[in-house]
């Protein structure tokens, strides 16, 4: 989503529109859940997706169709037994997709502030306007409400804002996207929650720690690394890595600013080193904890922080041997294991709907707005 945010406020200072279109509402089982994202450009190049399939094809046709002279629009699909995937999935429920074609000065600097709370760690909500018959509520209209207290944008009517307001606090709680639906009015109110992105503190800057931080960065994370090697911690060696400390990884590792949003991976070039790293973050309030590393090897190691007074609680909570089990054997293989298992635990909470095979077809699509 960082690339949809970044190119949203570039399209706008340079006159041009893209089609923003969001997942808002989904009932039954649906490719995709709401808050997932497609930006059409002007070139008609995607970034993100909708879920692929029938549906991104129709919702990108509307879509473009709008990119000259439309307004916003909301778009329902009844996913019925009629309806599957070009691979042959059928769904069966309903689906919601808001286009947004955002277009003036305001919008783009409230993205690019949206992107400066996103970076400060700082949790919030945006609030889109997908429906209205409220007068002076124009859909489109867009609120941030950052848990600072911070707002930027207006949704056009004091009462409707205090009222979304009010649910912001019970979003982030949730951290579920959704439709608010004013009392008695035809307006509804899209509020999705933007948590923090999480970072990716990976010790070590070897191979699987160069492979480590492509993934990460592609997948979402904030990416730190750590090293004390000036030749392999290099921005040459890691382009996508928003930090890069050269020190000793023992010591750096102590003096980092680890929080639960933080996700440490250890994959140094040694037992030792290894040791030492683990020592250093394994009683921190780090969200993830992975060791690399043998059965045998980790084995030794949890003997030795045991012996220096490190609690069997503390120890339990390390993912070790790190990463899922795929039987890795290659660099590239053991880096997705363990994105894998970062991405599992981030999205812990998240459920997953099966499909059952079926003939591809068209879903039925409605304009709602």
């Amino acid at each position: 989503m960082r690339e949809i945010y970044q190119k949203i406020p570039e399209l706008i200072e340079s006159a041009q529109v893209g089609a923003y279109c969001t997942v808002v509402e989904t009932k039954g089982s649906t490719p995709q859940k709401p808050g997932s994202k497609l930006l059409i450009l002007p070139d008609l190049r995607n970034i993100g997706t909708l879920g692929g399939g029938c549906v991104e094809a129709e919702a990108r046709r509307q879509a473009i169709g709008l990119m000259q002279d439309g307004m916003p629009r909301l778009l329902e699909f009844q996913l019925d037994s009629d309806y599957g995937w070009d691979d042959g999935l059928i769904c069966g429920g309903n689906m919601k997709i808001f286009i947004d074609l955002p277009k003036t000065p305001a919008e783009a600097e409230m993205f690019e502030r949206l992107q400066a709370l996103n970076a400060e760690k700082i949790p919030l909500v945006c609030a889109t306007v997908v429906t209205s018959e409220k007068q002076g509520v124009d859909v489109g209209m867009k609120m941030i409400f950052a848990n600072t207290g911070e707002h930027i944008g207006t949704l056009g009517d004091p009462a409707l804002e205090a009222a979304v307001e009010e649910e912001t606090a019970k979003v982030l709680e949730r951290n579920s996207a959704g439709l608010f639906q004013e009392n008695e009015t035809d307006t509804s109110v899209f509020l999705e929650p933007l948590q923090p992105r999480p970072t990716l503190l990976i010790a070590g800057a070897g191979h699987v720690g160069q492979a480590l931080c492509h993934l990460g960065n592609w997948l979402d994370f904030d990416i730190v690394i750590v090293d004390d090697r000036a030749d392999f911690a290099s921005a040459e060696r890691l382009p996508e890595a928003d930090k890069i400390i050269i020190g000793d990884i023992e010591t750096e590792l102590r003096n980092y600013p680890i929080t639960p949003l933080t996700y440490v991976v250890i994959v140094t070039r040694g037992h030792q080193h290894d040791e030492s790293a683990l020592h250093s973050v394994v009683e921190s309030d780090a969200g993830y904890i992975g060791l690399i590393g043998s059965r045998r090897k980790i084995k030794l190691i949890f003997d030795d922080l045991l012996e220096a007074g490190i609690s069997k609680e503390k120890l339990q909570r390390v993912y070790a041997p790190i990463g899922l089990d795929i039987n890795s054997k290659t660099v590239p293989e053991i880096a997705v294991s363990i994105a894998s298992q970062l991405v599992q635990i981030r999205n812990a909470a998240d459920t997953i709907d099966t499909f059952d095979a079926q003939p591809a077809r068209m879903p039925t699509v409605k304009i709602v707005g």
